[in-house]
């Protein structure tokens, strides 16, 4: 996560707007110097490989996890962050289908195990 997008295939716009934030925070928080360092020298590396030929950048996950970082959050909320900033654009999503009478099917194909028997919580 955090590298590649399937609509951006050049540099994800909302990166560019975070990556400023995230190293003007980085900067005030010593715990996340180190953090950001290491994530630019990560974007350098996976930017010379995959950038031109791949088309795979920084997406806005990539540096909104140091901005987190950087606000003290911890990092078990961090999904849910992920996932509420998205829910707007998801119900967005089947609002559309709904009026237009369409139904979403995955393209992907299950090929796991069947019939397996549930084992709850507590017996695992």
């Amino acid at each position: 996560m955090g590298f590649g997008h399937r609509v951006y295939k050049a540099y994800d716009p909302r990166a560019r707007v975070l990556e400023p934030l995230a190293a003007f925070l980085a900067d005030q928080n010593e715990r996340s110097k180190n953090l950001f360092a290491t994530a630019k020298e990560l974007e350098k590396e996976v930017m010379a490989k995959f950038g031109t030929a791949k088309k795979i950048f920084p997406n806005v996950d990539f540096y909104s996890g140091i901005v987190y970082s950087c606000m003290d959050l911890p990092e078990y909320i961090f999904t849910t962050i992920f996932a509420v900033s998205r829910v707007s654009g998801w119900t967005a999503r089947v609002l559309e289908y709904l009026e237009n009478n369409r139904i979403f099917r995955p393209r992907a194909m299950y090929t796991g195990s069947f019939d397996r028997e549930y084992t709850s919580l507590d017996k695992r």
